[in-house]
């Protein structure tokens, strides 16, 4: 009875008679404080209001950028600046979409850098079957598997 009223705060001088369930009536069962039991008696206490994360509307989410049709092949600008644009570039092809890739800020700050990115891009291609091809001096087209550049010479 001491854990009980302990468990639901009740204060210990409450009158309660001791001798209704004897000692021996909770030996065959060991009792924590921190039983499922006694979590579910514990939730029905009132709880302080806390904050919560907003939810954004509808509108909100369709105005962004980043949100696109399922199964909608999309074709992509993007700026390469450094070797750790190729973890985006390699999520897009992955998602299979069409990029078109300036180069031209790495290729006038770095050219070794612009090198062993481009390395990287084909050896990220060779292993999903994509493509790669010049637009430019300054842009190339790179397509997933799905997509073939077919390159004219005139």
């Amino acid at each position: 009875m001491r854990r009980l009223n302990k468990l639901f705060g009740r204060d210990q001088s409450q009158d309660y008679d001791e001798s209704y369930y004897p000692d021996e009536y909770y030996q065959d069962e060991e009792y924590t404080e921190d039983e499922s039991w006694a979590e579910d008696e514990k939730s029905e206490s009132p709880r302080a209001i806390r904050e919560v994360e907003s939810i954004p509307y509808e509108e909100e989410v369709l105005k962004r950028n980043d949100f696109m049709d399922y199964g909608v092949v999309y074709v992509k600008s993007l700026k390469l600046r450094g070797l750790g644009d190729i973890r985006d570039i390699s999520k897009q092809l992955s998602e299979g979409h069409i990029l078109i890739v300036d180069i031209g800020l790495l290729a006038e700050r770095e050219p070794l850098e612009l090198k062993r990115a481009v390395d990287q891009i084909k050896g990220i291609l060779r292993g999903i079957g994509g493509d790669i091809a010049g637009i430019s001096e300054r842009k190339i087209l790179i397509a997933p598997s799905s997509v073939k550049i077919v390159r004219s010479h005139e």
